[in-house]
């Protein structure tokens, strides 16, 4: 059910305006060749290849080669036996996108903290895109590159500080996609380290965001929510010493979510509303990875604050808008799908739930989030009561026949 190299590789294709012709101007191949390419014909478990369309992209060869697509791997051992010389090694040698060994004493400056912070904004736009099963081997290594930059770098104070707070914001990328790989030992250490990192190096943007992610875990995958309640009012206090209106946002709309899910009608609102003030406020200046985070978001999050507290009506109208609001990254518009349709059916309209998922089943099969995937997996659960109606039986043949 993990999205294949071909579907991965039209998807960010795609996601950054690039037509097939272009690709294959960069890999040296025909529009027919690439389309071939995109539906997994046999270049696609060629390593060479994978590797021009990742340089091609700017991804990470890891993001096309994945260990736990089996049945990727059995193409690709067919694709060695027929005679590919050398690109079994080739393989080994490139597969965990490993960041540069750091030299002892080695000099560090304003470059290499861009290239840190570069990286974080690139881990979560491919999060938005492929999914973050096929990022936490990516984003850790580049965790482990931030530390030994530190531990063996030389550096000036302000250049350290810098260094240091860009690599909690690294950390709670790498946070954030274990969580959607559905990580969470993994995401939580993340968070913890993040917070620290930040703290020690005066960094309050970068706080906020950890305390942000973190307070999803406490709420949404555990059994605190009041302890997520304390987590995104600490990180809208950070947020409003140091961030900018989007960051403000995101903190009020966890707020919101942890509220509903204490149950609380009336905290959950207030939150909701500062949120949306927070989001049309232009006073402060936010992080790159958060300045292009669309209002769909905040919509799609405010919907499920609403559906949490069983308030299906409003939730149907901000999840609409979260899927009209996300056109550009596919993978994110049918994760608001997939909660359109869960409200549907906690509302018992379950033949239209049905009909947002039959619909656009062919996305919503190919998902790489393991966070998503156990959704459906409870969707699918909820369902099989109402096998009598024709809508849930139709969903219910094609999810058993995967």
């Amino acid at each position: 059910m993990h999205m294949t190299t071909g579907e991965t590789i039209r998807r960010i294709r795609k996601s950054i305006g690039m037509t097939q012709a272009e690709l294959g101007a960069l890999l040296h191949f025909t529009q027919p060749a690439v389309s071939q390419l995109e539906h997994d014909g046999p270049a696609v478990y060629d390593v060479r290849v994978l590797r021009r369309v990742a340089k091609a992209l700017q991804v990470p060869l890891a993001i096309l080669a994945v260990e736990s697509d089996e049945e990727a791997e059995v193409n690709r051992r067919q694709f060695f036996k027929s005679g590919a010389v050398g690109v079994g090694a080739a393989m080994a040698a490139d597969r965990r996108q490993i960041p540069p060994p750091v030299s002892a004493g080695v000099r560090l400056g304003q470059t290499d903290v861009e290239r840190i912070a570069k990286s974080v904004n690139q881990i979560h736009e491919l999060q938005l895109i492929a999914g973050g099963d096929r990022l936490c081997e990516v984003a850790a290594n580049e965790v482990r590159y931030v530390e030994q930059l530190l531990d063996l770098g030389s550096y000036s104070d302000e250049v350290g500080k810098a260094l240091t707070g860009a690599g909690a914001e690294m950390m709670t990328a790498a946070g954030w996609v274990h969580y959607d790989a559905g990580r969470w030992g993994d995401a939580r250490r993340y968070y913890a380290d993040a917070v620290q990192a930040a703290t020690a190096a005066g960094e309050g943007t970068a706080a906020a965001h950890a305390w942000i992610n973190a307070c999803l875990l406490s709420y949404r995958e555990g059994s605190r929510p009041r302890e997520g309640v304390q987590l995104a009012e600490a990180a809208q206090l950070a947020a409003r010493r140091q961030g900018g209106p989007k960051l403000r946002a995101l903190a009020a709309i966890r707020e919101a979510e942890a509220h509903s899910a204490i149950g609380d009608h009336t905290a959950m609102e207030a939150a909701v509303s500062r949120a949306h003030r927070a989001y049309d406020s232009t006073r402060g200046q936010d992080p790159a990875y958060l300045a292009h985070l669309p209002e769909a978001q905040i919509s799609g999050l405010t919907g499920l604050a609403f559906m949490r507290l069983g308030n299906h009506q409003p939730a149907t109208t901000y999840l609409q808008a979260a899927i009209g609001g996300t056109a550009v990254y596919p993978r994110e518009r049918t994760a608001w799908q997939i909660r359109l349709a869960q409200n549907f059916i906690r509302a018992t309209n379950v033949a239209e739930g049905c009909v947002v998922l039959t619909d656009n089943f062919e996305d919503i099969a190919k998902v790489a989030s393991t966070r998503l995937q156990r959704a459906l997996h409870e969707i699918a659960d909820d369902l099989r009561p109402y096998s009598s109606v024709p809508e849930a039986r139709d969903f219910l043949g094609m999810w058993t026949a995967l």
